[in-house]
Parts: C-alpha cells; structure tokens; sequence
C-alpha cells in the first residue's frame, strides 16, 4: 500500500504533523508513507528514514496557479497512491488530492470543499495541534488520544550536527542558550530590546548564547547585539559569548543548535516546535496569542509566559500583521527579568528531577 500525507503549512505546521508520520509507520509498518509540503520545509522532512518520497509543492513560486495545480496532480497521480491523509485544510490541496486520482482521500471537516473527500474528520474538540493532526487516523478508526503516544520527531543531519558542535565549540552543553527572537507574525514577537536585556541577565551568569532565526529576522538579531555591545562591561570575551547566527544556517543547523543547548526561548513560532521535537527544555514567549490555542510546547520541558493580564490579549487565533489597539504592550511590557524567572524554574525543576 502507498500512503501520502499532505501538510503544506508554515514550517512549524510540518513539525506538528510528524506524530502523524509515526503513527501510521505503527500502523501500516509494510506499506510505503510519502510526504507532499513545501520547498521550505522538506529539509526538515529530508533524513526522515521512514519516508519514501518528500514530494515538494512550490505553490507560492514556481508552480503557482492553475498550471502548477495540474503539474502537481499529474506527478502524485504518476505515483499511484492509495490513500492519502491531508492534514492541510486549503480549497486548492482538497482540489489537489481529487485531481491527483487518489481513491481514498482522508481529510478535516474544517477543511474547504470537504466534500471532495472520503472521509472527513472532526478535530476542533481536541487541545492540541498534535493530536488535532492525529484526527485524520479518525477516518480509519482510531482515536488520537486514545490509541496512540504522540511525540514530534525530525532527523539532523550528521552534516548539520558537525556545524552545531563547531559553533559551540567547547561551550559546555549546561551554559549554552538559544534565543530566537523571529515569527512570522509581528504580534507574536517579543521585543527584541527585552529579548537583547534577557541576553544580558544571561551573560551575567555565565552563559554562552547564540541567536537563531531566517533571513527575515535579520534586524532582531542586529537589535539584540547592538543592544549588548553597548553594556558598559561588554569585552571582547562577551563578543565570543553571544553568537549571532541569525540568517547564516540552513534550518537543520538551526534545529542542531538547538539539539546541542541546554535550553531555547522562542516566541511562539517555529523553534519552539523543533525543541520539543528534540525533546529540548523551552521557555514560549506568548505575545499577541496564548498556548491554550494549542500551539504550545509538546512532551518537552517548558515554561510558557505571557501578560495575562492584558483584556485585549488573544486578539488573533495566529497573530496579525499590526497590534489592533496601537499598543503593542503583549510585545512591549513583558519583562525579560520575567522570562528569565520562567527559565530559572525551570533549571531548578530539571536539576531536581535529576
């Protein structure tokens, strides 16, 4: 049997699908999984031994439109799948899927034309996106939060590992932090003044940090070291300390850095979903949304932190371009003394479970 999965969402979205990965691997241990995601996100879905295929959807470039939508559908049609299970809710992947002649196609009722598919799936009843995604499996007669163990996964590359151990260098692994400052939505981004005052607090305790993020976090990454390097005390040995790797790192790098540290704070984007894949403690920095969305840290350590008190927060179920109110205090008023309070419990819980 030759089974598709289909997630064509932001590259947090791919992380979140991978337990679905899993559990049909448990499922149908002799048929034969494929993933359809983005050009962005096949790295992370590349060294995944389980997979056969990581087809690749450019549906923002190259294959946009309706062209690209009936190259696409020719090449899974070419494929001769037998089932696929589409964890992406779009108009254009339920039309996809039909196009691509796949006989059994399994799907979300939230999903636009659902009609077009076999079966389609309830999941807003469940707490979290992980399990949301297990709620495909309905279709086939399981229950997500019943019949399965559901932990996120993603395979480094031995490439990818080297550099993070080079970076690193011998930083031990108990005084390395990662900060990513990015998302992207700007209400979901902590300021990166208080992220740069959160690097001092750091620094002051002997902390090496190293600073991730893609091309588009670029002046986050600039902002927090402008705002270090004009400490009074920043030497040239606090300058080897904080490693600004923003932009430089393909993103398996980006998640081996994370895998090589003690512990990442992440606004709520897409870092934080490869900590808790890799199992790595995290502090989630909620600014405009909150983690009882369900996007919040899995099966890892952590600590989430927002300013509850706010009326106007959540405003947005995944953030917005602009702060509706002209405030901005979710991203603004969080101070880093308080995130930095959520990391230290959070040190404190793990050395007392040891």
């Amino acid at each position: 049997m030759k089974i598709l999965i289909v997630q064509l969402g932001f590259i947090g979205d791919v992380i979140l699908s991978t337990p679905v990965i899993t559990a049909l691997a448990e499922l149908y241990p002799l048929a034969s999984v494929s993933v359809l995601t983005t050009p962005v996100a096949q790295e992370l879905l590349r060294f995944d031994r389980r997979l056969a295929k990581v087809h690749v959807y450019d549906k923002r470039g190259r294959q946009s439109g309706v062209s690209g939508l009936l190259e696409m559908g020719k090449e899974l049609r070419s494929e001769k799948y037998d089932v696929v299970f589409s964890l992406h809710k779009s108009a254009r992947t339920s039309l996809l899927l039909k196009l691509a002649g796949i006989p059994r196609r399994y799907g979300f009722r939230r999903a636009a034309l659902n009609f077009l598919y076999t079966v389609a799936s309830e999941r807003d009843d469940l707490f979290h996106e992980v399990l949301r995604n297990l709620a495909v499996l309905r279709s086939v007669g399981y229950k997500p939060e019943e019949d399965f163990a559901p932990q996120m996964f993603l395979a480094l590359s031995p490439e990818a590992c080297d550099k993070a151990d080079e970076i690193w260098g011998v930083v031990p692994v108990e005084k390395r932090i990662v900060l990513a400052p990015g998302s992207v939505w700007e209400t979901k981004r902590w300021s990166a003044e208080q992220f740069a005052r959160l690097g001092e607090i750091l620094l002051d305790r002997g902390f090496t940090l190293a600073l991730v993020g893609g091309p588009a976090d670029r002046q986050a990454g600039e902002t927090i070291l402008e705002h270090l390097q004009q400490r009074t005390d920043f030497q040239r040995s606090d300058s080897d300390r904080v490693k600004n790797l923003i932009g430089t790192l393909t993103l398996l790098e980006s998640a081996a850095i994370i895998d090589r540290s003690s512990a990442l704070v992440s606004n709520d984007s897409a870092p934080l979903h490869i900590a808790s894949a890799l199992q790595v403690p995290v502090v989630g920095v909620f600014c405009a949304t909150i983690p009882e969305f369900g996007f919040g840290p899995w099966k890892t350590p952590h600590r989430t932190i927002g300013l509850y008190e706010l009326s106007c927060r959540p405003c947005r179920a995944h953030g917005s371009r602009i702060c509706p109110t002209g405030t901005a205090k979710c991203m603004n008023e969080l101070s880093a003394e308080a995130v930095f309070a959520q990391l230290d419990e959070l040190f404190t819980q793990l050395r007392s479970n040891q």
